[in-house]
């Protein structure tokens, strides 16, 4: 019983059910994605710990906030947008040579799509020096409680 998260009178003991009961137990919490490691909120306690210092400057990278986009450089790209279709949506232009779009793929792809997205802008005759591609929030925690602005890394 190595969990700091959960606090002793939630935790489930399993030596007193026996091997059977144990077993029918561990496999109805596995089945609820409960597997009493992470009490409701902790992990969303601990994101919003740690990106309050975003909110608080204002910042929009690592976020899927819409920013600023230059019309000009806007219709340049047009024609990579074109090419990388639903995939991406268009956040910002920052400092003319960073390009953030909203990414909808594979994660497994994102890094690579990056690339090529950055090979495509520069194609266009357009200074790129960064692309990046923000994907939102993670599925895996929806009891994320602190509003439709997500800050992070992912």
């Amino acid at each position: 019983m190595n969990n700091r998260f959960t606090k002793e009178e939630d935790r489930t003991d399993f030596d007193a059910l026996g091997p059977a009961r144990a077993r029918m137990v561990a496999v109805q919490m596995a089945r609820a994605k409960n597997n009493e490691w992470l009490p409701a909120g902790t992990s969303a306690a601990y994101h919003a710990s740690k990106t309050a210092i975003y909110k608080e400057k204002g910042v929009i990278t690592g976020s899927i906030l819409p920013g600023k986009i230059d019309e000009k450089i806007l219709t340049k790209i047009q024609p990579a947008l074109d090419v990388l279709g639903d995939v991406v949506e268009l956040l910002s232009i920052e400092v003319d040579t960073v390009f953030r779009f909203k990414y909808h793929g594979l994660m497994k792809n994102k890094r690579g799509m990056e690339a090529w997205a950055g090979v495509l802008i520069r194609n266009c005759d357009v200074d790129c020096t960064n692309v990046v591609f923000e994907t939102g929030y993670r599925k895996r925690d929806p009891a994320y409680d602190g509003g439709d602005i997500w800050y992070g890394p992912y």
